[in-house]
């Protein structure tokens, strides 16, 4: 028989057809990985949030109209200020926070909050609720994607770090620095990272709290996947997803690296972070701190029996506590 024996056709036939098959799975996946990589759940107002908004003098505090924020590439952020209560209701958070820290602790300083992946502003509000006890206003905003916010896509900190940039540069000309006084940052989980990126650029920040962060993306994509799908994953079905994610949501992820740009913050920081955290582990926030500057300053603080969903619920009254007297014993660090 001339040419190829007809064994060794089909046999190039089935390879070809798989390999082909094994491509068109893998980019199916790709793209479906990708969609929970940059597209987080949108969350709608919870009951507990209904409450504060109807009534926030009985959480200690007041509550601007939400008003808009243009980022750079036009899409609209959602934004409020929280300001302490002058006639305040039950505030039972505020008030055991104002005892705690004792009479006469009051400052003029704005802390600006940012949320984890999935969350909303209104988050923040049991949050707020102690550090209004002190005299802080918190300007809260809904990240691009998340709440009411525009934007169809999360980028870890490659356009979120310009959306702080405006929500800042929109507060000082709304309120006024009289009003704010000058800044300070929180932030958890994505939040927490968005924020480490944003201050080796960012002077207005007098000092900062970052709880959980993750040390660089594509470390916490590898878990999350791992999490989510097997534990056995292999980093090349991991790095589709991450590459296909970056390229529909237009950054590069292997570049977010909050690690690398804690080496170059001039600031104060105070890491906190759960030891049972299972999403983000602690050695991702250890990571971080070790990468400070050496400034005599900065805090260490874990969370014992904390999880990357509780723990500030684990840490309580004693950990909003230490947030609070650290940002207040360095706003005039810088």
């Amino acid at each position: 028989m001339n040419g190829f024996p007809l064994s060794r056709i089909l046999n190039r036939r089935f390879f070809f057809g798989s390999f082909g098959a094994g491509i068109i799975a893998c980019s199916g996946f790709g793209w479906i990985g990708s969609e929970k990589f940059v597209v987080p759940n949108r969350r709608a107002l919870e009951p507990r949030h209904e409450a504060a908004l109807k009534a926030p003098e009985e959480f200690g505090f007041e509550l601007s109209e939400a008003y808009s924020v243009t980022a750079g590439d036009g899409i609209a952020l959602s934004c409020r200020l929280i300001s302490p209560a002058k006639h305040p209701g039950a505030a039972v958070k505020t008030r055991r926070m104002r005892q705690r820290l004792g009479a006469g602790t009051s400052v003029r300083s704005t802390v600006v909050m940012l949320h984890g992946r999935g969350g909303i502003k209104e988050d923040a509000f049991p949050v707020a609720e102690r550090f209004v006890a002190a005299g802080f206003r918190c300007l809260i905003f809904d990240a691009r994607a998340h709440g009411v916010s525009g934007g169809d896509f999360t980028t870890y900190g490659a356009k979120e770090v310009g959306d702080l940039r405006a929500v800042l540069d929109d507060a000082e000309t709304r309120f006024g620095h009289e009003t704010l006084g000058p800044f300070v940052g929180f932030g958890i989980s994505l939040g927490a990272a968005v924020l480490l990126q944003a201050l080796p650029e960012e002077p207005r920040l007098r000092s900062a709290v970052v709880v959980a962060p993750f040390a660089d993306l594509p470390t916490v994509a590898q878990r999350s996947v791992a999490n989510v799908i097997h534990p056995a994953m292999p980093r090349f079905l991991t790095g589709m997803v991450t590459t296909v994610g970056g390229i529909r949501a237009g950054f590069s992820p292997e570049l977010i690296s909050p690690v690398e740009s804690a080496a170059r913050i001039r600031v104060p920081v105070m890491v906190a972070h759960g030891d049972r955290d299972r999403v983000i582990p602690m050695a991702e926030g250890r990571r971080v701190f070790e990468a400070l500057p050496e400034n005599g300053i900065n805090r260490w603080r874990p969370v014992p029996g904390g999880r990357h969903g509780d723990v500030l619920a684990v840490g309580n009254d004693d950990l909003y506590q230490e947030m609070i007297e650290f940002w207040i014993a360095n706003l005039g660090s810088n």
